[in-house]
């Protein structure tokens, strides 16, 4: 029995926590089968334009298997970037699953699509990620199972090194905004003790699209008291080293695995980013979400509040959380796929 997962879409290497952990969890549910890597759609990957795409090979749609997996907030994309693949593997005879999937706050027309191509293609495997893309869909894929983003399951699934930079450091990730200034009354501050204030762009009357590269120009903390701060880039490019590299102690990488390692050996992240706060609980470090958007369902599930006390999270009792969850996803998994 042969069955790819797809791992490949690391334009955000966010991507890749999940992926990878979801990549490990069916190996260790079917350690005697064929369990490959495989390609995602280039469209979700590079967002070419159309001239660009006619000249994308697209390997995605050449691949064989038993079961197809693809996982992510990529609902949305369904019935476009993944239609004529599935379709495919209909014909052929073969099953697809979607499994720490999510809708991404899809409402509206679109969303009735979304649940129109579900009716006519319905997986084999339906897990979701948040709360809500299950209560949206578990009507139209009734074998469908309210579980949880596969991000949470590093520390259970991958071996991740611990960076030691012999000195303690806290994890800043910004993408959306400008990073905030910290400031702290502590010596030795905790989480808690880290004060946010938010900070005017290099040009405040250009857009934050081009601000964003111009940010190098400015000066900026590389420490905090007796904290280190690093900055973990998770939208990898190497169209601006402007961007990648505009703050101090910036970490860029192509490898997901080595980024993870920056977030396990961090006192705690602060972050607008879902999976570098889920990661750094996982880890078992408090995290702080400064972005409250339609990802971060992925809290909900394991009823991490995000809403009060400033976006602070603590992982108190997670670990046992993790390992119920897994648990219970993993005999979904076995139930659906029949193997």
């Amino acid at each position: 029995m042969k069955i790819i997962v797809e791992n490949s879409t690391w334009n955000n290497l966010g991507d890749g926590f999940y992926q990878f952990t979801l990549f490990e969890l069916l190996k260790k549910i079917y350690p005697d089968e064929n369990i490959v890597l495989g390609e995602g759609p280039v469209e979700r990957a590079f967002r070419p334009k159309e001239k660009q795409l006619q000249n994308a090979f697209k390997a995605m749609d050449y691949e064989k298997a038993d079961f197809h997996v693809f996982s992510g907030p990529m609902l949305p994309r369904l019935t476009t970037d993944y239609a004529k693949l599935i379709e495919n593997i209909e014909k052929s005879g073969d099953n697809y699953a979607l499994i720490s999937c999510s809708i991404a706050g899809l409402a509206g027309e679109k969303l009735n699509r979304l649940r129109e191509f579900l009716k006519k293609h319905p997986p084999i495997c339906f897990s979701t990620r948040d709360p809500y893309t299950y209560e949206m869909l578990k009507d139209v894929v009734p074998n469908g199972y309210n579980g949880i983003c596969t991000a949470f399951l590093v520390n259970k699934l991958l071996t991740i090194d611990t960076c030691n930079i012999d000195k303690k450091y806290f994890v800043s990730s910004f993408y959306r905004a400008p990073e905030p200034s910290f400031s702290t009354e502590s010596k030795n501050p905790k989480i808690e003790d880290i004060k946010l204030v938010n900070r005017k762009p290099y040009l405040p009357f250009v857009s934050w699209k081009y601000n964003r590269h111009l940010e190098i120009y400015k000066k900026y903390q590389s420490s905090i008291e007796d904290l280190e701060i690093v900055r973990t880039v998770q939208q990898v490019s190497t169209k601006s080293n402007n961007f990648n590299f505009k703050y101090p102690n910036s970490f860029i990488t192509w490898n997901p695995l080595n980024q993870l390692s920056i977030l396990k050996g961090a006192e705690f992240t602060i972050s607008e980013r879902v999976h570098a706060c889920a990661t750094t609980l996982a880890f078992g470090k408090p995290a702080r979400i400064t972005y409250d958007n339609a990802r971060s369902g992925i809290f909900d599930r394991f009823g991490l509040d995000y809403k009060t006390n400033n976006g602070i999270m603590y992982p108190d009792g997670l670990n046992d959380k993790i390992d119920l969850e897994m648990d219970l996803l993993i005999e979904y998994i076995k139930r659906s796929f029949q193997i």
